[in-house]
């Protein structure tokens, strides 16, 4: 079975009886075209006062770039991180 995103950030949907995965639509990267990409992080950094520890702490969230020209794959950010106007690479 493949790994299925749900790009609303909900629960993936679940397998359909009559998914055909040939006759899906490919990501493919909006700077160069190329379909193939990597795992990476970002990370956030979360202050003292909103920490659940109360110190200063990194957040990291993962996320795909191109292998091709490492632009993230925006489509794939969680929809918190979409339009938040952040440097990705």
């Amino acid at each position: 079975m493949s790994n299925v995103f749900d790009l609303d950030g909900g629960q993936p949907p679940k397998p359909s009886v009559n998914f055909d995965l040939a006759k899906a639509e490919d990501l493919v990267c909006d700077n160069c075209g190329g379909h193939f990409f990597n795992v990476v992080f970002m990370f956030k950094k979360i202050s003292a006062l909103m920490s659940p520890s109360g110190k200063p702490t990194m957040a990291p969230i993962e996320t795909f770039a191109c292998i091709d020209c490492g632009t993230v794959a925006k489509e794939l950010l969680p929809k918190a991180l979409k339009n938040d106007g952040s440097q990705l690479i």
